[in-house]
């Protein structure tokens, strides 16, 4: 016994992610398609060097959750198998500024919709 291991990964590939921004806060769904994917193996995402548990959807598509980031900008994004076999995406991650919603005119309306209703938010919207 030579006391050399061998660790074999799937051989998949990575396509695309969607969304591929999402607000500082993290917790955002991003949904990783490639292909090669096999649920016997343990995935997890990198969003530059923070690391988020993948779960296999199919041999696909895998999900993870965008991690907490102090501030705005863009980041790398990896899928990791195993222990540390990583493809980085051709598309990068990027950090936004949380939606804030400050006010809402008018506040109620008729239950069968139709109300056209200003928002003032830290973001513009609409025309």
């Amino acid at each position: 016994d030579s006391g050399v291991q061998l660790q074999l990964f799937p051989d998949f590939k990575l396509t695309s992610i969607n969304p591929s921004s999402g607000p500082t806060t993290g917790r955002t769904v991003v949904h990783v398609f490639g292909t090669g994917f096999v649920d016997t193996f343990q995935y997890f995402c990198l969003f530059g060097l923070k690391r988020s548990k993948a779960e296999f959807k199919n041999s696909n598509e895998l999900i993870c959750e965008s991690t907490f980031e102090a501030e705005t900008g863009v980041r790398s994004f990896w899928i990791c198998a195993g222990k540390g076999f990583c493809l980085e995406s051709e598309t990068h991650y990027n950090f936004t500024e949380s939606l804030h919603v400050f006010h809402v005119t008018p506040k109620t309306g008729p239950i069968s919709g139709g109300t056209e209703i200003d928002v003032t938010c830290n973001f513009p919207i609409g025309d």
